[in-house]
């Protein structure tokens, strides 16, 4: 059985993740929250992000150089195609999200960026769905014959 805050070993002799690579993790959070239209920029949740990092890093020594490395990726992309397509780019490139993910734009979307996309949905991003009222995490209401449905229908 796993303890779910067992620290690695490496873990504990890492050096903090720097300010610049906590605020590029920060702008990518914003920027998933703008792309897919789930949360607002709320400064409420950064300190939710940071945490979510930090447990990351704490059972996966390898998680401090994805967060690196995504930040260095961020950049570049920022650098060829402007600040605004930058993310548009590593969010909708289809070959970013093709596994094993071994190059810098393929560990940036699948180790970085999506987890932070289901870290969004799991902190409300199913709000902003619309007609949903129940979601992991929020109870807005029973299945009630003749009455609205609580869920997203298809």
């Amino acid at each position: 059985m796993s303890d779910i805050n067992t620290q690695h070993y490496l873990s504990a002799q890492l050096a903090p993740l720097g300010t610049t690579t906590l605020d590029a993790m920060w702008q990518l959070f914003v920027h998933i929250g703008k792309f897919w239209r789930n949360l607002d920029d709320s400064p409420s949740y950064q300190p939710l992000l940071y945490s979510f990092m930090a447990n990351r890093i704490n059972t996966d020594p390898l998680y401090q150089q994805y967060y690196a490395t995504a930040q260095t990726v961020i950049a570049q992309l920022i650098q060829e195609h402007g600040p605004e397509d930058a993310y548009t780019v590593l969010f909708t490139d289809a070959s970013a999200n093709q596994p094993p993910a071994l190059t810098p734009m393929t560990i940036t979307r699948q180790k970085v960026s999506n987890e932070f996309i289901a870290l969004q949905l799991s902190l409300g991003g199913f709000k902003s769905f619309g007609g949903a009222l129940n979601y992991p995490g929020y109870f807005g209401g029973a299945n009630v014959p003749g009455a609205p449905v609580p869920y997203r229908s298809f």
